[in-house]
Parts: structure tokens; C-alpha cells; sequence
């Protein structure tokens, strides 16, 4: 226990070191000075708080402390799921969300092994947090239903709050805003009683956007005012923003633009003091739109401008479509059809490549409409078309009605009033169902109970009216109640139909939902094997082609040569076609062993090799290259160095990294092997002193999108396909590879592998 106190001494110092960005460098500096020292216990608490330290430094080497704490807690189950649920954030954080997927659910069995029911809440809870990001909700909502029913019984009642906001906000997304607000009302209901004002607001805010979406904008706006007042009260400004530009959106809606002008402006200031580029856009995206309801025109275009500006930066594509669509229809205010029909088009184009149904739609229905109204165009129909398909697909009422209206409009002036009563209809459809979404139950209720106190009222009155007509009465009343029956029954059985078409609908649309979603991560493995495949024809036609051609000009040089009986000439191109051979025999042997590793053809069998050996054994196949450039080896390792990994991969792996080396080395240098056993991995270095490689394709080198190639020393070729096969067989060693480089001093590889099975078996698996 004295180690232990010593060592919170040591990180309480730590902590207290420095200011500003030097205060975090001087953080982490003490604590990777303490890290050789520690072990056990005291070795894991501080690879926490440097993965804590590093984590707005450097994310990547706060995910390396995290995965060695992963390793060393893997004896105690307890500690190994806390430390695979932390791994998984970090990897939720960076968007990596298969292998945070991959950490959670390992997490997951451990603690259901373990009973841990309260951290197994935990974890069910950030699985449907990543599955509604994911846009699979009915899978979140199962995972948040679970976490919801333990909190219900062992957690706290901030917890259960916590959960029932994140049902009501898959049900928002779905937009199934009587379950959004059944479940926000809840938590709301738990939060108001517990007093945290940070959590209130959160509540409040939700319940406006409910509203929001219901067109009950007063009600909306009663919520926001409240969640802003507790906002303020706490200074947080990012939230603060956040309402600010809620409430400029009411207004708006309200057709209050000045007030809207006011509120969004207050957003602006504080996103901009923030520095939040992506926040800062929305807002000014907003304000261009305000702006345009004011028709003040060429404001709105600046602020659209410098909206896009700040997307193109951040790099989000959706966002730049979308505000390239409100420059499409500010133009069209300006009756400057050509450039409308411009920026309509980016807007296209960007949607169709992120496959974005509503925005195709969209796109396509307002480029249509300007071919038809202003160009009288017959190529609007193929717009107009491509918009009514991608509505339909889409769950947009309002899109659909305006798209079956215009193929209505159009078909009506091309005199084809078959095809046009066709579109009317969907469109009449499409305009009940988007009216009959207006009125939420409460209100139809409200409104069915009012008429029937209403009725009663004028019965009675007319009974004491017509008291001589009393017998007639109620005569025609029991046939009224008797065509009421009816009436009420054959609605009935409509609802009854309605209910269970709807019901079918919700169950196809969680199909496709699941389809879709299936089919952007097949969209993603084509994109990869794509890139796999242009780079495996790139290779062909370039890599493979030139050495035959090299080869053919050479032989038939040398059989030349033999009738002017020139010896010397005879060798030399003899010693050419030779390194040709074997330059095209090791490409075809890399890209045969990558393809096969890509297909996931290729069995690692891994067991304990020693290092040494296998090092040797390369130097002996590649002895003619080592002694024709007259290199020296030097050997930097103990004369047994075991390591575990599949001793056939690890073997291609050394003799590429070894290849590299001697090809791009000056004769009469030398090579280092260096071999260091740290505590979990034995980390090999190969070191020459050639020609080095450049910063900028230093990244390059271990990329399949790049396009990177040099020649060795003695102008050997190389096709990059080499560097690929390591990598991929030494991630799938558990290891990892990386490269140092000075140009004209020479380059070092580096290469981890596990030194047991133990360790090896440890580390975080991924079924990427």
C-alpha cells in the first residue's frame, strides 16, 4: 500500500505541473517518465491517466495506453470489461464505431459472466447509443429497453432519467413524437424532482423540438424560454447557442423574423467565440434563410456564402448540399433560372454520391420544376420522375404531394390525362395523409368529445321545445342511434384494417431500414475492394507489363551481342535479364500472398519462433543481392530472441523489410538488425543507410491509395505491393509496423510482435 500512496503522490504532482499547453506537455512528460518504473497495479493507474492525458493531444496514443491497460487487466474480469467499455469510447470518439461495437459487446459478455447488473445497464446503454447513430433504431431501442428495465430495479434515478431520454430520442428520429413525448415527459418528470438544472434543460429542450415537429410552435416556444433561463442561470454557453438558435427557428416559423434575426445573431456571437466551425455554418445558413424571407437578397447570400465556406472546411458533405439547394432557390426569388438550376445541380451531384434519398429528391423536384415552368422543357420529366421515385422511397409526405403534383401539372400540359389522373390521385393521397398528420390524438379527442356535449345540448333543448312531438323524437332518435351503430362499426373495422396495414407498413419499413443499412456497409466493403482491385490492375498493367517488355529488349540484345562475340556486353545483360527475373518473381509473389490475404484465404497459425533464426535464414536467400552491393550486417540482438506469431508470415514480412533495405542502400554500407524486448512485445528494427525517403511520402508508404514508387540504388524497381503485404500480416500478428526516414541518411522499419500466447490473446479482437 506505501508503493501505492507513493505513486498518487507521484501523479498528484503531475498534476499540478505547469500552465496552459505546457502544463499538459509537462503532464505527460513526468507520467512516460514514471511508466518505466511502474508495474502491476500502479503500472495500470498510470497508463489511465496518461490515456486520460493524451486524450485531447493525441487520441491515437490515448487508445495505445488504453489497449496495454486491456492486456495487463485481462486476469481480473471485472477490470478487463471496464477497460474495454473505456476502449470502446475512445473508439466511439474518433467514429470508429465497428470496433467501439466490437469493445462493448466484449465488455458486455464479461460483466453478464460477472452479474455486474448496474455496468451491464452501462453497457446495453452505450450499444443503443452507437446503433441509433447507426440508424438501426429498433436495435437501439431493444438495447436501451434492457439497460432501462436493470436501472428500473438496482439504478439510480438520474440513470433511469438518462435512459428514458434516450428511448424518446429514437422515437424522435422516427418520428413517432407520441412515444418521443411520452418518453421525454418521463424523464423530465424525474429530473424536475431530482433538481439538476443542466439535466431539466436537456428535457426541456427535447420537448420543444417535439412540438416543433407537431407545428405547435407556441408551445415550443414555452419550452425553450424555460431551458434557456436554466441554461443561462448555469453559463454553459455551448448549450446556451444551442437554444438561442431553437428559438431563432421558432420565430421564424412564426413568421417573426426580426425576433428570429435577434436569437440567431446571439447564437452566432457565441459559436463564433467557441470557434465551432460546424455550429457557426447552421447558424449562418439560418440567418440566410431569414434574411431571405425578408427579401433582403443579397444579405442572404453572403451569409449562405460564408455558411458553405465553413462546410467545405469541416468537410461535411451534407451540409454543403444542402445550402448549395438554398442558393439554388435564392437565385430562382431572383428569377435567375440558369444560375438556379446550377447550384441545384451541385446539390444533386453531392447527394446522389452520399446516396441521399430525400436530398435526390429534392434536388431533382426543383431543377424539374424550372425546366418545366420557365424552360418549358421536355427534359424536366426525367427530374420530376427521378424526384417522385426517391419521395416515394422516402417516409417525406410533403415531398411526395409536390412531386406527384407537379407529374400532375405536367402530364396536364402535354394533354396525357391518363398518366395525369394517375399522379392526381397519389396526390390527393399525399395531401390527405400530410393534413391528417396535423392533428395529434389529444386534439381529435378534445375536439369529438366537445361535438358530442354540443349535440346532447341541442337535443335536450329541442325535446323542451317540441315537447308535442315527443313520441316522433324519439322515434328518429333510435334510428339515429341505429345508423350510428352501423356507422360507428364500419368505422371501426376501418380502423381496424388501417391499424393493421399500418402495423405491416412499420414491419416493411424496418426491413428496408435494416436492407439499407446492410447495404451501405456492403457499399463500404465494394469501396474497399474496389480500391483493392484498381490498385491489383495497376500493378498489372504497369509493374508486371514493363519487366516482360524490359525482359524481351534485353534477351533479344543479348542474342545480338553473340555474333559480335562481346563477352563483357554478353555478362552485363545477362546480369540485367537475372534482376528482372527476380524483381518480377518477388512482385508476383507479394501480389499472390496480398490478393490471397485480402480474399481472407490466407490461416495464420501462430506458435514461438525465434527471431534470430529466421532473420538468418533470410540473409542466406538474399546472400547475391548483399554481395553484389558488398553490405555489412550487424546484428544488435541477444543469440535467442522468441517471439509468438505465424512464423510464415512473419518470415515474408522480414524478408520484404530486409529487400527494401538492400535496395535502397549504397554499396559498401551497412544494415542493423536490432532486436529490444520490452515487457509485453519484442519490438525489430531495420536500419539502413541509403537513400532515405521524404516526409511528405513517408505517409504514403504503407497506403493503398497511393501511388507511391522509387528506385533503389542500383535503379531496382519496386512496385509498393511489399510494404502492403507487412502491414496487413503484421496487424493480423497482433503487431504493428512504422517507418523512420531522413532523405539521404538512411530509413529505420520497425516492427512489435507479441512475445506470448498469453499476450497475444488478450488484446482487443475487431471483426473489421
Amino acid at each position: 500500500m506505501s508503493a501505492l500512496r507513493k505513486l498518487i503522490l507521484l501523479i498528484f504532482l503531475i498534476l499540478s505541473f505547469g500552465l496552459g499547453s505546457l502544463y499538459a506537455q509537462g503532464q505527460i512528460r513526468k507520467a512516460e517518465e514514471l511508466l518505466p518504473k511502474t508495474e502491476g497495479e500502479q503500472r495500470i493507474l498510470l497508463l489511465q491517466e496518461l490515456s486520460k492525458l493524451y486524450l485531447d493531444v493525441n487520441i491515437d496514443k490515448s487508445i495505445d495506453h488504453l489497449k496495454e491497460v486491456v492486456i495487463l487487466s485481462s486476469g481480473n474480469p471485472t477490470n478487463h470489461a471496464n477497460a474495454l467499455y473505456d476502449l470502446g469510447n475512445l473508439y466511439r470518439k474518433i467514429n470508429n464505431l465497428r470496433r467501439a461495437l466490437d469493445c462493448h459487446l466484449q465488455a458486455l459478455k464479461i460483466r453478464k459472466s460477472e452479474s455486474d447488473e448496474l455496468a451491464v445497464s452501462a453497457s446495453y446503454n452505450n450499444l443503443g447509443e452507437i446503433h441509433k447513430i447507426l440508424n438501426k433504431h429498433q436495435k437501439a431501442l431493444e438495447y436501451f429497453n434492457q439497460s432501462l428495465e436493470i436501472r428500473q430495479k438496482e439504478g439510480s434515478e438520474k440513470e433511469v432519467a438518462y435512459t428514458l431520454n434516450n428511448i424518446g430520442s429514437v422515437y424522435w428520429l422516427d418520428k413517432d413524437y407520441a412515444n418521443a413525448l411520452e418518453y421525454y415527459l418521463k424523464s423530465l418528470e424525474i429530473r424536475s424532482k431530482l433538481g439538476d438544472k443542466s439535466d431539466i434543460a436537456s428535457s426541456l429542450n427535447n420537448l420543444g423540438n417535439v412540438y416543433k415537429n407537431l407545428n405547435k410552435y407556441n408551445k415550443a416556444l414555452d419550452y425553450y424560454k424555460k431551458a434557456l433561463f436554466l441554461r443561462e442561470q448555469l453559463n454553459d454557453e455551448s448549450l446556451i447557442a444551442y437554444t438561442l438558435n431553437d428559438l431563432g427557428g421558432i420565430y421564424w416559423r412564426l413568421n417573426n423574423f426580426n425576433e428570429s434575426l435577434h436569437f440567431y445573431n446571439r447564437a452566432l456571437n457565441i459559436r463564433r467565440k467557441l470557434g465551432s466551425s460546424e455550429y457557426t455554418a447552421a447558424t449562418l445558413k439560418n440567418i440566410g434563410t431569414v434574411y431571405k424571407d425578408l427579401n433582403e437578397l443579397d444579405f442572404s447570400l453572403k451569409h449562405y456564402n460564408e455558411s458553405l465556406k465553413l462546410y467545405n472546411e469541416t468537410g461535411d458533405v451534407k451540409e454543403q448540399a444542402n445550402v448549395y439547394s438554398l442558393i439554388g432557390n435564392l437565385y430562382r426569388s431572383f428569377n435567375n433560372f440558369d444560375k438556379s438550376q446550377e447550384y441545384h445541380k451541385i446539390a444533386l451531384n453531392l447527394y446522389e454520391k452520399m446516396g441521399n434519398t430525400i436530398g435526390v429528391a429534392y434536388s431533382s423536384n426543383s431543377i424539374g420544376e424550372i425546366l418545366m415552368d420557365y424552360y418549358k422543357s421536355d427534359d424536366a420529366l426525367n427530374y420530376l420522375q427521378s424526384a417522385y421515385n426517391n419521395a416515394q422511397y422516402s417516409k417525406d409526405r410533403n415531398l411526395q404531394k409536390s412531386s406527384s403534383e407537379n407529374l400532375f401539372e405536367y402530364y396536364s400540359n402535354k394533354g396525357d390525362y391518363k398518366k395525369a389522373l394517375e399522379y392526381y390521385r397519389n396526390y390527393s393521397s399525399s395531401k390527405f395523409k400530410s393534413i391528417a398528420d396535423r392533428f395529434d390524438k389529444d386534439r381529435i379527442s378534445e375536439f369529438e368529445a366537445k361535438y358530442e356535449i354540443s349535440k346532447n345540448k341541442k337535443e335536450i333543448k329541442g325535446l323542451k321545445e317540441y315537447n308535442r312531438m315527443q313520441s316522433i323524437l324519439i322515434y328518429l332518435f333510435i334510428v339515429l342511434i341505429f345508423f350510428a351503430v352501423i356507422t360507428g362499426y364500419i368505422a371501426y373495422k376501418n380502423i381496424q384494417i388501417r391499424k393493421q396495414t399500418t402495423e405491416a407498413l412499420t414491419f416493411k419499413n424496418q426491413e428496408l431500414e435494416d436492407i439499407n443499412s446492410r447495404l451501405k456497409e456492403s457499399d463500404i466493403i465494394l469501396r474497399d475492394l474496389n480500391l483493392t482491385k484498381d490498385k491489383i490492375f495497376n500493378i498489372i498493367s504497369r509493374d508486371l507489363r514493363d519487366p516482360f517488355i524490359d525482359l524481351k529488349s534485353s534477351s533479344s540484345k543479348l542474342i545480338s551481342s553473340f555474333e559480335n562475340n562481346d563477352i563483357e556486353n554478353q555478362k552485363s545483360l545477362a546480369v540485367g535479364i537475372r534482376n528482372l527475373s527476380a524483381h518480377t518473381n518477388e512482385l508476383v509473389e507479394n501480389l499472390l500472398l496480398w490478393s490471397a490475404s485480402q480474399a481472407g484465404k490466407t490461416d495464420f497459425s501462430p506458435k514461438y519462433f525465434d527471431i534470430r533464426e529466421s532473420l538468418n535464414e533470410i540473409l542466406q536467400k538474399l546472400s547475391g543481392s548483399i554481395i553484389e552491393k558488398n553490405l555489412k550486417f550487424i546484428f544488435k540482438m541477444n543469440n535467442t530472441c522468441m517471439a509468438y506469431a505465424d512464423p510464415t508470415a512473419m518470415s515474408e514480412v522480414f524478408k520484404n523489410i530486409i529487400s527494401n533495405a538492400i535496395k535502397f542502400s549504397y554499396p559498401e554500407r551497412k544494415i542493423t538488425l536490432s532486436a529490444r524486448e520490452k515487457k509485453y512485445l519484442v519490438e525489430l528494427e531495420v536500419s539502413d543507410e541509403g537513400i532515405g525517403i521524404s516526409k511528405s511520402n513517408l505517409n504514403k508508404i504503407f497506403r493503398l491509395d497511393s501511388n507511391y514508387l522509387a528506385l533503389g540504388t542500383a535503379q531496382e524497381k519496386g512496385a509498393g505491393i511489399g510494404l502492403l503485404l507487412c502491414k496487413e500480416y503484421v496487424e493480423k500478428n497482433g503487431g504493428k509496423i512504422w517507418a523512420e526516414s531522413e532523405e539521404g541518411k538512411g530509413s529505420s522499419f520497425y516492427i512489435t510482435i507479441p512475445k506470448s500466447e498469453k499476450i497475444l490473446e488478450s488484446m482487443p479482437k475487431t471483426n473489421a
